[in-house]
């Protein structure tokens, strides 16, 4: 499946392909249909497969060899059969922190759904998922202001070592299992012959969850390259302007 010839491109997708639970804008999807054509493309989202769909359509979507949802606990084809699963639950001790944070949270109001399992990891939200997309940008602004998110995940992993907590997408925490973070999809591609990998997303710092790709391929044999972006501006003008990428 994979080309070792090819460069393995792989992309996050809130916050670098679209915005944050956003559809792809259209200027973007249409340039992207037309620069993908010939290209060995990737996916590595916390987000499930339906989710990432609604954002990408099926025209885009279609383009990826492979869709590493759910931090890279779940893998499917483009037709969203599975090929790969992994299942994982916190603690009932964790889910009862959690529960504490959301009660006595000072952000002034909640939504609903503040507990999404996906495959393999846990999806927590103070405002909670259902949050409209002007309620998003407010609670994004309060904890930009007052990094609760960040506290909550330094509690967790100081808390519970066995598991790991990270900042991800404008409003939520991504919890998994240690290890099983986006930084399996590098050893995956590795292990089925991938040489080159050119990587971009939003999040690519300690504690943010695109940072586990950063951290497995600088451990990697592979060639590589990373970029952190501000949003999907930056990420497709990275690509017009022929900034990214490794050559082929």
């Amino acid at each position: 499946m994979i080309d070792e010839n090819k460069i393995c491109y792989i992309f996050d997708v809130d916050g670098t392909l679209t915005e944050p639970r956003r559809e792809i804008n259209k200027e973007h999807k249409d340039f992207f249909l037309s620069w993908s054509e010939n290209k060995q493309l990737f996916i590595s989202t916390g987000s499930d497969f339906a989710k990432t769909k609604e954002q990408l359509g099926e025209e885009v979507l279609e383009k990826f060899k492979l869709i590493f949802c759910c931090m890279g606990n779940e893998a499917r084809k483009s037709d969203a059969s599975i090929i790969r699963k992994v299942n994982f639950m916190p603690s009932r001790e964790v889910l009862a922190d959690l529960e504490d944070f959301l009660e006595f949270s000072a952000f002034p109001y909640r939504t609903n759904t503040h507990f999404e399992p996906r495959s393999g990891m846990l999806n927590f939200s103070i405002v909670g998922r259902g949050a409209t997309q002007e309620q998003r940008r407010e609670y994004s602004d309060w904890d930009k202001s007052h990094s609760e998110r960040t506290k909550i995940a330094n509690f967790i992993n100081k808390k519970y070592p066995e598991i790991e907590a990270s900042v991800g997408g404008s409003i939520s925490i991504d919890i998994i299992e240690k290890g099983n973070d986006k930084g399996q999809v590098i050893n995956y591609l590795e292990n089925m012959g991938a040489k080159k990998v050119a990587f971009v997303g939003d999040r690519c710092f300690p504690g943010g969850n695109d940072y586990g790709m950063v951290r497995e391929l600088k451990k990697s044999k592979l060639a590589f390259e990373w970029y952190n972006v501000f949003g999907p501006n930056e990420t497709f003008k990275l690509i017009k302007e022929n900034k990214v990428f490794l050559e082929e």
